[in-house]
């Protein structure tokens, strides 16, 4: 690792970012005077900035913090971070559990598309991937279809299921851990709540929504979750400092917020294949609505206003928590860990059929008068090709595209592998996406047309990185500096980095083989093709020590022993993006096409009526939607947040918008 400060100079001077293929974006203005202004410019600052750089490592920054009096008993944070146990009595984690949230969500007819019921002692289902979307839909098999377990097998490609939650290869601390994401989850998942519901977790008597609840109850019992937005400040000598952002006002102009509202009540008819930006006057994105919103739910102005509006309505009982996250759930633990590894143990104990290292390449598909049905699954084993026969009444349920495809990691001294940012077809980098292409070429009108999503890489592109530190000082300012009570941050946003880079801090332990010393936090940058304010390249380039000492810089932190104490993994996503990316009706296939008579499609790239992609609570509700409709299963399902709104919550909004 270096030893000094590669960095320790000003940031890039005045420029106009190089945003290949990307559309403008709008200028951010720069300013040094009182927060009400808007803070320095997204890779345009026009102040010199320096960092601590070598000559600078014995002088520590005064920076605000908390008084002791309004930090919680060292004891509490200290059980919040071992991993607590509220004792406290637990309600069940109902399906339509809303969060507190005042809303009207009348169970309406959301149910899926339904054949006749179906004898479900007969049939085998195929489910084709192994993520989260397959194995919930063997979860409503077994509970709700009574299908038995070794009737239902899961077809997947890789080692282990999980899909993108699946992790591979975890190195130990000391080779720098690899978290994939941390997850925002909200009690108003009804479908991934009431699916966790119905299966036990390690605890007897106890299910994996009580866990994820009890943790989640225990934390908000400890209070705020500290700051949430960043600017930073120059001062007179050119040093750059954090700031928080008051996050107490929107910033929306009039013009702002009616625009806002009337995408709230365009349809998404008016709207579709619109792009964010077409709707709104430059200074929206100058906004503290447009910083909290866009950094929480990874919208850029060129993504589709489709999207946007749902996510609107899906989560405007959130507007007056976008500055705290008090309505944000986390797992307790890596993802993985809390809730693919536990599903997986329940299902393979129930009997069901996992066949790792199996990659599907076709289906047989035959017309049955005005329908058709799957009759046979082309697969690969090895080196061998098998093909798999299906009987009259077995089921299939697919799993399309994944965000994951070309995904790589660097180094804490190398950067990752990457792939040239063209409008091109990557999918070749993953056999998945090619499988539904082929699929789509055969039978577009049944399959959608994936192109849509892989075809735009230039506006798909993220990188993420975990970070990890054996310098306990660091972490606790990072800590404190927050204000945080709880010990953790869901999310903090350095509005001013060109990078866009938001990180999120979770209770530690948050890895299973994680020592008492060791810490761990992961993050991302939405524009990763930008300069950085400190660390004069595109973050696609920089190794991870370059990102750590970006992110040290902007915290006016010594670069030194820290960047020495770590290590840090990037990691490039070149389609993680592609759900949001802007699309037209048909695009998306329906969960259960029309005229099928077996065949399901599941996940992140089929069209589920008003729900917001990009969560676990999609695909999981693509899951239900597809064995009910295919089971003959007549029961309504949850109702997606959103649908009707309550007087409390449209004024709850509009206040906050108003601010």
């Amino acid at each position: 690792m270096p030893t000094t400060d590669p960095y320790p100079g000003n940031p890039p001077e005045s420029h106009e970012p190089d945003r290949t293929a990307r559309p403008e974006q709008p200028p951010r203005s720069t300013s040094t005077a009182a927060p009400t202004q808007r803070p320095a410019s997204v890779g345009r600052p026009a102040h010199s900035v320096e960092c601590q750089g070598s000559a600078l490592w014995n002088h520590t920054m005064t920076l605000p913090r908390r008084s002791a009096a309004d930090d919680p008993p060292p004891s509490g944070l200290e059980r919040l971070d071992r991993g607590m146990e509220d004792t406290s009595p637990e309600p069940s984690t109902a399906a339509n559990t809303t969060n507190g949230a005042s809303h009207d969500d009348a169970a309406q007819d959301n149910s899926p598309q339904s054949s006749s019921p179906r004898d479900s002692t007969g049939p085998d289902v195929w489910l084709v991937g192994g993520g989260i979307a397959s194995l919930a839909a063997a979860v409503y098999l077994i509970d709700d279809a009574q299908v038995p377990g070794d009737r239902i097998h899961i077809l997947e490609a890789l080692s282990k299921p999980g899909g993108s939650m699946a992790t591979f290869a975890r190195p130990s601390w000391d080779k720098g851990y690899r978290v994939s994401a941390i997850r925002k989850m909200s009690l108003t998942y009804r479908c991934l709540y009431g699916m966790l519901e119905k299966v036990p977790a390690e605890t007897e008597g106890q299910t994996l929504a009580d866990k994820m609840n009890r943790f989640n109850r225990a934390r908000r019992k400890l209070g705020a979750s500290g700051t949430r937005l960043v600017r930073q400040v120059v001062d007179s000598m050119g040093i750059d400092h954090p700031e928080a952002v008051d996050v107490s006002t929107m910033g929306l102009s009039v013009k702002n917020q009616c625009d806002l509202m009337r995408v709230v009540l365009e349809t998404e008819e008016e709207l579709e294949g619109l792009e964010i930006q077409a709707l709104f006057a430059p200074d929206f994105f100058e906004t503290n609505f447009w910083d909290l919103w866009s950094s929480l739910n990874r919208f850029h102005p060129w993504c589709s206003a489709v999207e946007f509006r749902r996510c609107l309505h899906r989560f405007l009982h959130e507007f007056p928590n976008m500055g705290t996250l008090s309505g944000v759930e986390q797992a307790p633990e890596e993802d993985f860990e809390a809730i693919i590894k536990p599903l997986s143990q329940y299902l393979k104990a129930m009997d069901v059929d996992f066949q790792q290292g199996v990659q599907v390449t076709g289906l047989e598909i035959e017309d049955v008068g005005p329908d058709f049905r799957v009759s046979g699954i082309n697969t690969k084993q090895g080196d061998a090709d098998v093909n798999l026969t299906l009987g009259p009444s077995d089921l299939v349920l697919l799993t399309l595209g994944s965000l994951t495809s070309g995904m790589g990691y660097g180094t804490n001294t190398k950067p990752p592998p990457t792939m040239e940012l063209r409008d091109s077809a990557p999918h070749e980098l993953d056999p998945a996406w090619t499988f539904w292409d082929q699929l789509s070429f055969e039978r577009p009108a049944t399959f959608g047309n994936p192109e849509a999503f892989f075809d735009r890489p230039s506006k798909s592109t993220w990188l993420s990185f975990t970070t990890t530190l054996r310098d306990p000082k660091f972490f606790q300012h990072l800590r404190d500096w927050t204000g945080t009570l709880t010990g953790a941050v869901p999310l903090i946003t350095f509005r001013d980095c060109p990078w866009m880079l938001s990180l999120t801090i979770p209770q530690q332990p948050y890895l299973k083989d994680q020592p008492d010393d060791v810490f761990v936090f992961w993050g991302y940058g939405l524009f990763p093709d930008q300069a950085g304010r400190h660390v004069k390249k595109p973050m696609l380039e920089c190794t991870g020590a370059e990102i750590l000492t970006e992110l040290l810089c902007l915290m006016a932190y010594p670069v030194q022993p820290t960047l020495e104490m770590s290590i840090t993994i990037p990691c490039l996503m070149p389609l993680i993006g592609s759900p949001f990316l802007t699309r037209k009706k048909g695009d998306r296939p329906k969960v259960i096409p029309d005229g099928s008579k077996n065949l399901g499609l599941m996940g992140q790239f089929v069209e589920v009526e008003r729900e917001v992609t990009f969560t676990m609570e999609y695909s999981v509700r693509s899951a239900q939607i597809a064995v009910y409709g295919l089971m003959g299963i007549d029961k309504p399902l949850p109702g997606v947040q959103g649908e009707d709104h309550s007087v409390v919550t449209l004024g709850m909004a509009l206040k906050t918008m108003m601010t």
